[in-house]
């Protein structure tokens, strides 16, 4: 078991998990913007759902098909599939 994905779809997998596992430090630089800049974080927020999916797809094709087994993506792609649910069941109970 390596680090390091060895695979290029692994390591554009990686490239596209770590936007998404770093959305939520995103959130504290949200409350500086003003309101008249809220469209830009609710479009920031739209393509950052788009890319945890692309990305979630991307590493599951690198890990099953690919057959990566990478550490570094394991655990990448494991948290931000936590955080997906998490979010998802989230919005579905009506959290806010």
């Amino acid at each position: 078991m390596y680090v390091l994905p060895s695979t290029s779809m692994g390591r554009r997998a990686l490239w596209l998990l770590l936007p998404v596992l770093l959305y939520p430090l995103y959130w504290s630089v949200l409350r500086l913007i003003p309101d008249s800049w809220r469209a830009v974080s609710i479009g920031v927020g739209i393509a950052i759902i788009g890319l945890a999916i692309a990305a979630l797809i991307v590493a599951g094709v690198a890990i099953l098909r690919e057959k990566e087994r990478s550490l570094l993506l394991i655990v990448i792609t494991s948290l931000t599939l936590l955080l997906v649910l998490t979010f998802g069941i989230g919005e579905a109970f009506g959290g806010h």
